[in-house]
């Protein structure tokens, strides 16, 4: 037997802790699982903010909007953490994130600082990370008067857009097919031609960005959940006088209503991106101190029992019915800091749905419908999965 560091090594057999070691280190093992799990059971108490302030574990579950929304329900519509010993505060209804985002915008104009937000920013100077000076301001400005004064050249693009798209879904006949990578081009395409007036992204890095950060391929899955809702769907474009167009709003209803609801049940990020207090205020009644972290958690706010009926279940005809609760549904945020692109968003959701179930009919493909609940991060992304394009009318015909 001979010592290498202290440990005993025994010649001719594998080398083992000596059985105490083992024991001590099951019972640390133990001890650890036992302090996690009570760390969590002590964040699902009440968080209505009065309470203690817990870790941020929660903010780490593999289910993430999802599970929080699960609390919201349970314990309050404000969950009160603390993380890197700062206040993080997760308003989870319309009442308390319209409070902090539209009555009190100055005050949570801010956005914490991060290692990897300062990367992809360049320290902070892009639009959506950057920090509210005087360029800031500036910049999203420039950014609203440019999407603005591109509305007439917006129609015409994205109808080109979109029958770019239709003609590569075509391409594949009625085999199956995954379509994010289709669906985040065309979509990261329109962007480009608007910005560069050609198609091509200027390099892959951003390329490969917008098509992770822009996901808009929720609304195939609603769509192949709903055979019925497709038929009537196609019903309402055939009746309309000519291809879907972003001012065709009020003649296509179901259309509209059928983004709205797909938006609703499945926002783009169900987390918004964190706020920050830039001086000492107050939400919900409750005293919040200045560099304070604020997620609103939109997806629990769009289904909120209180204000949706049946809010878990799919029914695009809610928004159809008189007295909607259209200003409870706030899927790119609100306030100073909701995203600038919002318009574009939905003119694309509005012209490139109705181009494909104009005409195509969506069906699932061998391995059957997806998950919804999604993967978490900054945009809710569904499992990888596959559908076939069936034509429902020969190309080109109106």
């Amino acid at each position: 037997m001979g010592r290498c560091c202290g440990v005993p090594q025994y010649k001719g057999s594998p080398v083992r802790p000596p059985p105490r070691a083992m024991a001590a280190a099951a019972l640390l093992l133990g001890v650890l699982s036992l302090l996690l799990l009570s760390l969590l059971s002590r964040l699902s108490r009440r968080g209505d903010g009065r309470g203690p302030r817990w870790g941020a574990l929660h903010l780490l579950h593999p289910q993430g909007a999802l599970h929080l929304s699960r609390l919201a329900r349970r314990h309050g519509p404000m969950l009160r953490l603390r993380a890197a010993g700062r206040e993080v505060l997760v308003p989870s209804s319309v009442a308390t994130i319209r409070e902090a985002l539209v009555r009190h915008w100055g005050d949570w104009l801010g956005r914490p600082h991060s290692y990897l937000g300062s990367l992809v920013s360049q320290g902070g100077r892009d639009l959506a990370l950057g920090d509210p000076c005087p360029g800031w301001r500036r910049q999203r400005g420039a950014v609203r008067g440019a999407l603005a004064r591109a509305g007439g050249r917006l129609g015409p693009l994205l109808w080109l857009q979109g029958q770019e798209l239709c003609e590569e879904l075509r391409s594949y006949g009625e085999a199956p097919l995954d379509p994010f990578e289709v669906f985040t081009f065309h979509t990261c395409s329109t962007i480009a031609r608007l910005l560069f007036g050609e198609l091509a992204l200027p390099n892959p890095g951003l390329r490969k960005l917008l098509q992770l950060v822009q996901h808009r391929d929720m609304f195939v899955e609603t769509q192949i959940q709903r055979h019925q809702l497709q038929a009537r769907l196609r019903a309402e474009l055939q009746g309309a006088q000519g291809p879907p167009g972003p001012g065709d709003v009020g003649r296509l209803p179901l259309l509209q209503a059928t983004i709205s609801e797909t938006l609703r049940l499945r926002p783009p990020a169900p987390l918004a991106l964190p706020h920050c207090a830039l001086r000492h205020t107050s939400l919900g009644g409750l005293p919040v101190a200045a560099g304070t972290v604020l997620i609103p958690n939109l997806l629990a706010a769009q289904q909120d029992p209180d204000i949706w009926q049946h809010p878990e279940v799919f029914l695009p005809e809610r928004f159809l019915a008189p007295g909607a609760p259209s200003r409870s549904l706030l899927p790119f945020g609100c306030g100073a800091r909701s995203c600038p692109g919002e318009g574009l968003a939905r003119a694309e959701l509005f012209v490139f749905l109705g181009l494909i179930l104009r005409e195509f009919r969506l069906e699932p493909g061998p391995e059957g419908l997806p998950g919804l609940r999604g993967s978490p991060g900054t945009v809710l992304r569904c499992p990888s999965f596959r559908l076939r394009m069936v034509p429902c009318q020969p190309p080109g015909l109106p």
